[in-house]
This record gives structure tokens, C-alpha cells and sequence, in this order.
């Protein structure tokens, strides 16, 4: 699995549709990158986001039963 179909896994519901609309935008601006380009970037830092979120409550619930 390369890092664009990661990125485009992680598009779902609400992400998904913000990606779209950024992605269509930057595609009509003066970027030098693909639509599919930023929604694959977009997914990859949603979904960064939320494993740091997990992990972090899992470190806490960690240090709580301690």
C-alpha cells in the first residue's frame, strides 16, 4: 500500500468532504500539485492526527491504572 491510497483511505464523512473542497481548489490555483495529490497529503495528516489522539489516551489511561 503506497502513501496515496493511505491518504485516500482515511477521507470519510466530514474529512472527506473538506478534502475535496481544498483539493479543488488548490487544483484551480497556482500550486504545481494534483487534486489527488493534496487529498492523499489531507487523509495522511487526518489520519496522523487521530493515531497521535489514540495513543496519547492510551498513555494516559496507562498512567492512570498505575
Amino acid at each position: 500500500m503506497d502513501v496515496k491510497t493511505l491518504g485516500e483511505q482515511g477521507l470519510h464523512g466530514w474529512k472527506g468532504r473538506v478534502a475535496d473542497t481544498v483539493a479543488e481548489r488548490a487544483d484551480r490555483g497556482r500550486i504545481p500539485v494534483s487534486a489527488a495529490q493534496v487529498r492523499a497529503v489531507l487523509g495522511v495528516a487526518f489520519f496522523t492526527t487521530s493515531l497521535l489522539y489514540v495513543i496519547k489516551t492510551l498513555r494516559a489511561v496507562a498512567r492512570e491504572a498505575r
